[in-house]
């Protein structure tokens, strides 16, 4: 399995050079949106900004929401920002438009860690937090949720757990939780088979009696919850802490076009410090963007959500209770270790850090 994963995973990061956005592995969407000036508005302008339209990808998801929000609301017009949302179902497909060279920063989930370890891009800010919400399902009837597992509150034993298949996407938190999920049981990559499939059709394949486990995120977990699965393993339970995203840049635009990041980051955080405040207003606002972009969610998965998932701020980025990119820097260690990350690509990861945009920001 560690090797196959390892093939799989090389072959991917060949085809995100290559490919980029002509090929978008499978997403959901890939719509562009432009803010324009109509040269009437009263615009406070940084005479440090480059002109420059940022192109920003990220998917319609919680981790994506301010980032639309803040672009909703003015907030990059009334700085200067002149600024382009291209939206991605998963992370995969934004690692290969970075790569394409056909966005500047992306604003994604753990499959960045791959593309943070190629040394091309620079990690610039923390995003969204799961609190919890992704987790690992069996049916009722499975022998897996009928054995209390080692981690308290999980379930499943390496007798249950040994030659069963997971359903899920490669290189995302459900494939990084089945990982764990079976070494907490003492077990390995090579004692399961990971089956590869996005999320909507992981959901679909399982409910339709296929797969022995699901690895998934809302709304599908709290589908599950409703139809009376079992979870066996959360996110919180795989990682022993809470899972951030990553805010990461082109390094040549991290080093010609600073003072665009630094207006970006401030009114990503300005947005996600509203949508904290006003739960009311973020279930709103959440519901109809993901609608709007094709995907259903229920107010019961939306306030769901809400209890699970919460948005970093500038007060909070890069805090004694969140390292800054300490869950890549995490992530990155755990997957050279199952070969899916080469080792001598690993110290790339730590040296794409750099907080210096934040600091500066705090310091105004």
């Amino acid at each position: 399995m560690k090797k196959k994963i390892a093939v799989i995973m090389s072959t991917l990061m060949l085809v995100s050079s290559l490919a980029g956005c002509a090929n978008d592995g499978g997403a959901k969407s890939n719509s562009s949106i432009k803010e324009e000036s109509t040269g009437t508005e009263s615009i406070e302008t940084t005479a440090s900004l480059s002109g420059k339209t940022l192109k920003v990808g990220t998917m319609p998801v919680t981790l994506g929401v301010p980032v639309q929000y803040a672009y909703d609301q003015g907030y990059f017009k009334e700085k200067g920002l002149d600024l382009e949302i291209v939206l991605f179902a998963t992370g995969a497909p934004v690692n290969e438009a970075m790569a394409a060279g056909e966005i500047d920063v992306a604003v994604s989930g753990m499959a960045s860690v791959y593309a943070l370890a190629t040394d091309l891009y620079t990690y610039i800010g923390d995003g969204s937090i799961t609190l919890d919400g992704e987790a690992i399902y069996a049916r009722p009837d499975s022998d897996i949720a009928k054995v209390e597992g080692v981690i308290p509150g999980t379930k499943g034993s390496d007798e249950t757990v040994r030659g069963k298949s997971i359903l899920g996407p490669l290189a995302t938190t459900a494939h990084f939780m089945a990982i764990k999920y079976v070494e907490s049981v003492g077990l390995t990559a090579n004692d399961f088979t990971m089956m590869s499939m996005e999320y909507a059709q992981a959901y679909q394949a399982f409910i339709m009696g296929e797969g022995d486990l699901l690895a998934t995120k809302p709304p599908y977990t709290s589908q599950l919850e409703a139809e009376g699965y079992i979870k066996v393993c959360s996110v919180a339970d795989a990682m022993g802490s809470a899972l951030v995203n990553a805010i990461y840049a082109q390094n040549d635009i991290f080093s010609t076009r600073q003072e665009d990041l630094k207006i970006f980051l401030e009114c990503y955080y300005r947005a996600s410090k509203e949508l904290n405040e006003n739960p009311e207003l973020r279930k709103v606002y959440s519901l109809e963007w993901y609608e709007n972009n094709g995907i259903t969610f229920s107010e019961e998965d939306m306030l769901a959500e809400l209890e699970s998932k919460i948005y970093h701020t500038m007060d909070s980025v890069g805090s004694a209770e969140y390292p800054f990119g300490a869950t890549m820097l995490n992530i990155g260690e755990f997957f050279t270790e199952q070969g899916m990350i080469e080792e001598s690509n690993l110290p790339n990861i730590e040296a794409s850090m750099d907080d210096s945009l934040i600091k500066e920001l705090k310091a105004h």
